[in-house]
């Protein structure tokens, strides 16, 4: 779940599909040829997804690692959000678990992207200071 969280773009992408297709890395959508005709481009053959270009090219890490959201447990998340959205929760135990982990995860993710954001403004600090 931090995979939506922190990076939307390929969150719902699955390898398969990013193997058969480009995709704009940037926004997480498929490049299209002519632009705005809705026609997919396909990956040429012998060209690689960003997978394979370097270890931190894809949020994903590889197609092996299988970081991807069972169609199950997005189900679960966007009832998630359906209730938070407005604020009223069904009276049910495993509702309630779930929610539980579902909070701790945005928990973890806003602390994850705060140190990200935080390490990135200290980089950019240090090397004006140093320059």
């Amino acid at each position: 779940m931090q995979l939506i969280l922190l990076h939307p773009e390929v969150a719902y992408r699955s390898c398969e599909d990013c193997k058969k297709y480009v995709y704009d890395h940037e926004t997480g959508r498929k490049e299209e040829y002519p632009a705005g005709s809705g026609l997919p481009v396909l990956r040429l053959p012998g060209s690689l997804p960003p997978c394979h270009t370097g270890p931190s090219a894809c949020a994903k890490v590889s197609p092996e690692s299988k970081v991807e959201l069972s169609e199950r447990n997005q189900e679960c998340y966007r009832h998630y959000l359906e209730c938070r959205a407005v604020g009223s929760f069904p009276d049910d135990p495993v509702v309630r678990e779930n929610a539980a982990v579902i909070r701790s995860i945005e928990d973890a993710s806003v602390r994850i992207e705060s140190r990200e954001t935080l390490m990135s403004m200290a980089g950019v600090l240090g090397s004006r200071s140093s320059g």
